[in-house]
Parts: structure tokens; sequence; C-alpha cells
């Protein structure tokens, strides 16, 4: 007798490119759409080391909002002292940025995300 599996559902995310984090690049590049996005800061070894996960209604709102003095979270405005790139994928559904965001949350472990407020959703599998 076999036991009991489960497989997991998955999305097939549209990544943009990376992008070098910078206001002129968000009004370049990200549409007023909705979906998630990727933080990472550029290691001198030119790996990257992914230190935000997020989602929203409007990226290129959210991506410029990051950037601006106002910024309250404190480990985000920490990295962008430094080199940092970005991504991100449209995503049309509450529910799909909702698992898209776990999923990537689960992968990258990102300094500067609060854990409690990840989505409590079912785990889904995404490209990257």
């Amino acid at each position: 007798m076999y036991p009991y599996t489960t497989t997991k559902s998955s999305l097939q995310l549209g990544w943009s490119g990376w992008y070098d984090y910078t206001w002129d690049n968000v009004q370049k590049y990200v549409p007023m759409k909705p979906g998630v996005y990727v933080l990472a800061v550029k290691l001198t070894n030119g790996n990257l080391r992914v230190f935000y996960v997020g989602q929203t209604e409007n990226l290129d709102k959210r991506l410029k909002e990051h950037l601006a003095d106002s910024e309250p979270n404190k480990c985000i405005k920490g990295n962008l002292k430094y080199a940092c790139m970005f991504r991100y994928a449209l995503i049309e559904t509450q529910t799909g940025r909702d698992k898209a965001e776990r999923a990537l949350y689960k992968k990258f472990i990102p300094e500067c995300n609060d854990a409690t407020k990840i989505p409590d959703v079912e785990d889904v599998d995404i490209n990257f």
C-alpha cells in the first residue's frame, strides 16, 4: 500500500527582469497594476540577497513608497543604502497574490518581512 501524498498546486508567474531599484526605473518599467515583488541587495560577488517580498494592488505606487524618506520599515530603509534590485510579476487576483507572497516568503525568508503578516493560505509552488 502506498502512503497518501498530496501534490501542491502551482502558479506560473510572468516575472519581469531584474532592475536597479531606483525611482526612475520604477517609473519606466513598472505598471500601475496588482502583483507581487521582490527586493534584493546586490552583493559584491554579483549575487543577490532577497531582503523583502510583498504584494500590492498598485506595483508602481508601492515600489515608490518603499523608496520614500517616509518608509516606516527600518530594515528596508537600511538595505536601500546599498545597491538594490527589484523584480515583479503581475497577478490580478487577491488569492493569487496571497499564495505567491507566501511562496516567496518561504523560499527566501527575507529579513525585512514580518512573518506574522504573511498570508495564511495553501502552499503553492511558483517559478522564480
